[in-house]
C-alpha cells in the first residue's frame, strides 16, 4: 500500500505535508505581529497595518529567515542554498539588474500615463527638515513626509518585503509544489495563489488580482531563467520602491509619501489602476511582457546552462 505520508524513495515526507507543516509554522510565528499593536496606543487595525507596516514586514522577514531554513533541513532534507540562494559574484549583479529593471518598468508606466493624458505631474516633494534628530519625533508623521530618512526606511521596508515574499513563495512553496506536482502545474497554482492573497489588499479588484497573477509569473520567471532567487528579489524590491515612494503610485493598494507629487486625472481605473496602483491597470501588461523578454535575454547571457522550465 502506498504510504500517503512518506515518499519511500526519497525517505522524507511527501511535498503536500511538507508545505502544510511549513505554512502552519510560518503563520504561527507571524502571530507575533499582533503583540506589537497594543504597545502603540489606541489605534485601529487599519492604522497599524498602514502606519507601522515596517514592523509587520520585519517580523515576516524574521519568520521566513527562521522557518524556511528549518523546514528545508528537517522536512525537505535539502540545503537552504539549494532554493536558489547560493552566493556568487553574480548574486549582487542579479539583484541590481532586477532592481533597475523594475525601476524602468515603473518609469515606462509613468511616461505612458502622462502621454495618454491620464496623469498630471505636479511637483517634487522633499523635506530636509524632517530628521530623526528632532526632539518631537513622531514615527507616523516622519513617514508621511518625504526626506532622506523616510526614503531610507521605505527602502528598508521593501527590502524586507522582497526578501521574505520571494523566499517563501518562489523559494519554499514553489519548489516544493514542483517536487509534488511538476514545475508547470506548480507555476500555475503559485501564480493563482499569489493573486488570491493580494485580493485582500485595499482597493483590490478582479482586474488587479488577475494582473497580480501575471506579476506572480514575472517573479517566478526570474527564478526559472537563472535558477537563483536573486533576480526576483531585486525586481520585487525595485518594483515596490519605484512605483510607490519614487513615482507616486499606490503599491498594491498601499499609498505612502512619494518623491513625485502627481494627480491621476482620469476615472478610467482599468487604465490608471486607481487607488490600487499600476498593478490594477491594463497598461502595465505590455510593460510586463517586455520585462519578461529582457529577463529571458539576461538569463541566456548570464546563465547559459539553465534550461527553461526545468528543475534539477
Amino acid at each position: 500500500m502506498k504510504n500517503i505520508f512518506i515518499n519511500s524513495s526519497e525517505r522524507r515526507l511527501r511535498a503536500g505535508w511538507r508545505i502544510l507543516i511549513f505554512l502552519f509554522t510560518f503563520l504561527a510565528f507571524s502571530l507575533i505581529i499582533f503583540l506589537f499593536k497594543p504597545l502603540l496606543g489606541d489605534i485601529t487595525k487599519k492604522e497599524y497595518v498602514q502606519d507601522y507596516s515596517l514592523i509587520i514586514v520585519s517580523v515576516l522577514a524574521l519568520g521566513a529567515s527562521i522557518t524556511v531554513p528549518l523546514a528545508r533541513k528537517i522536512l525537505d532534507k535539502r540545503s537552504f542554498v539549494s532554493l536558489g540562494l547560493k552566493v556568487s559574484k553574480k548574486s549582487f549583479q542579479d539583484i541590481i539588474f532586477g532592481f533597475f529593471l523594475s525601476g524602468f518598468m515603473a518609469a515606462l508606466f509613468f511616461i505612458a500615463m502622462i502621454g495618454l493624458g491620464l496623469l498630471e505631474f505636479n511637483s517634487f516633494n522633499f523635506d530636509n527638515s524632517n530628521t530623526l534628530a528632532e526632539s518631537s519625533f513622531n514615527f507616523v508623521q516622519f513617514m508621511s513626509v518625504v526626506s532622506i530618512g523616510s526614503i531610507l526606511l521605505f527602502f528598508l521596508e521593501y527590502i524586507f518585503v522582497g526578501y521574505w515574499e520571494e523566499l517563501v513563495f518562489r523559494g519554499y512553496l514553489l519548489q516544493n509544489m514542483s517536487d509534488g506536482l511538476g514545475i508547470k502545474t506548480a507555476v500555475v497554482i503559485s501564480c493563482i495563489i499569489y493573486g488570491i492573497i493580494h485580493s485582500a489588499n485595499p482597493n483590490a479588484s478582479l482586474l488587479s488580482s488577475s494582473i497580480i497573477v501575471l506579476f506572480g509569473y514575472l517573479r517566478i520567471f526570474g527564478y526559472l531563467a537563472t535558477k537563483m532567487l536573486w533576480l526576483s528579489i531585486g525586481m520585487h524590491i525595485g518594483w515596490n520602491f519605484f512605483q510607490g515612494p519614487i513615482f507616486g503610485f499606490a503599491a498594491s493598494g498601499h499609498k505612502k509619501a512619494t518623491v513625485i507629487n502627481q494627480t491621476i486625472i482620469s476615472n478610467q481605473e482599468y487604465l490608471t489602476g486607481g487607488e490600487f496602483g499600476p498593478e490594477g491597470s491594463i497598461l502595465i501588461i505590455p510593460i510586463l511582457i517586455l520585462a519578461l523578454f529582457v529577463m529571458r535575454w539576461y538569463g541566456k547571457v548570464n546563465y547559459p546552462k539553465v534550461k527553461y522550465l526545468e528543475l534539477e
